[in-house]
């Protein structure tokens, strides 16, 4: 008969004893591996903003450029739409000067004197 020793005794045997101080690549210290880490995320980071530019800086710059366009076009028409009022207080007053001198003639009991519109002057 051949005699096994205990497994569990034969397990613990097998099992490799670590060296805490031994420095291999594969059991490199906590803080070295932290520092690899931290290199990569730095490099990824860089490489996302590069893609991010590349990709979406003509976008903005577009979008930038069609605001900026319509930005103008829209203080275009508010100064046109501020000469049209001016033009169109301008024409009030006319037409309420007007108005006021085809009256006055026709109170004063002489009709002949009405003023017509077609006897001013264009505007």
């Amino acid at each position: 008969m051949i005699h096994m020793p205990d497994r569990e005794t034969q397990t613990q045997d097998t099992d490799p004893i670590y060296d805490q101080t031994h420095k291999c690549p594969c059991f490199a210290c906590e803080g070295e591996i932290n520092c690899r880490v931290k290199k990569e995320l730095d490099s990824l980071s860089l490489q996302l903003l590069e893609f991010n530019e590349k990709t979406f800086d003509p976008f903005i710059q577009e979008i930038t450029k069609r605001l900026e366009e319509r930005v103008n076009a829209n203080n275009k028409l508010r100064s046109e739409i501020n000469q049209q009022k001016l033009k169109l207080q301008k024409t009030e007053k006319l037409l309420a000067g007007l108005k006021s001198q085809s009256i006055h003639p026709i109170s004063e009991g002489n009709s002949n004197q009405n003023v017509h519109l077609k006897d001013r002057p264009p505007l």
